[in-house]
């Protein structure tokens, strides 16, 4: 049975096939360094943490009760963590994917930098910085939302990753 607290860091790192250790590995060090209490929905990442909880695939309600009584969560900058982190307007720190990397099949930085653009989330571009906008995130309010902007939003995203592929 997983556990949580209000000063919780939650992250999710999605269920697709690809690892992300680019963005556990440094966490976890992180959380060890200051004895950060982390929880990482760890999919398919091949590190295993060592100073944070973690489930590799969790049931979506008990993940949705775990981010909302979270300080702050973390995601990759995939459509489902940050719509889930959105609707319960909390600090959100957005990871993307990098196809280079092999992390990814689509850029997801382009979503993530949208989204800070309208004062959502913060966008971590440079895994080095991470423990920086991390300090940065936990004094973050993000933007009010307008329910009917950021499904706009995201549709757009999506609408013009597929016309790249067909294109």
């Amino acid at each position: 049975k997983v556990r949580w607290c209000s000063s919780m860091i939650v992250t999710m790192v999605g269920t697709g096939p690809d690892s992300f250790d680019r963005l556990v590995r440094p966490l976890d060090e992180l959380a060890g360094k200051y004895d950060w209490d982390v929880f990482i929905q760890l999919g398919h990442t091949r590190y295993e943490p060592v100073n944070c909880r973690f489930e590799r695939f969790i049931e979506r309600d008990t993940l949705l009760r775990m981010v909302e009584s979270a300080e702050l969560v973390i995601s990759q900058g995939g459509y489902g963590g940050i719509r889930d982190a959105l609707l319960f307007d909390k600090p959100i720190v957005a990871v993307p994917r990098y196809p280079g990397l092999h992390e990814a099949p689509d850029h997801q930085d382009e979503m993530v930098r949208a989204m800070e653009q309208q004062g959502y989330l913060v966008g971590v571009y440079d895994i080095d910085n991470l423990e920086a906008v991390i300090a940065t995130a936990r004094s973050f309010v993000p933007a009010p939302r307008q329910t009917s902007r950021i499904p706009e939003m995201l549709n757009y995203y999506l609408a013009a990753g597929q016309d790249n592929k067909s294109g």
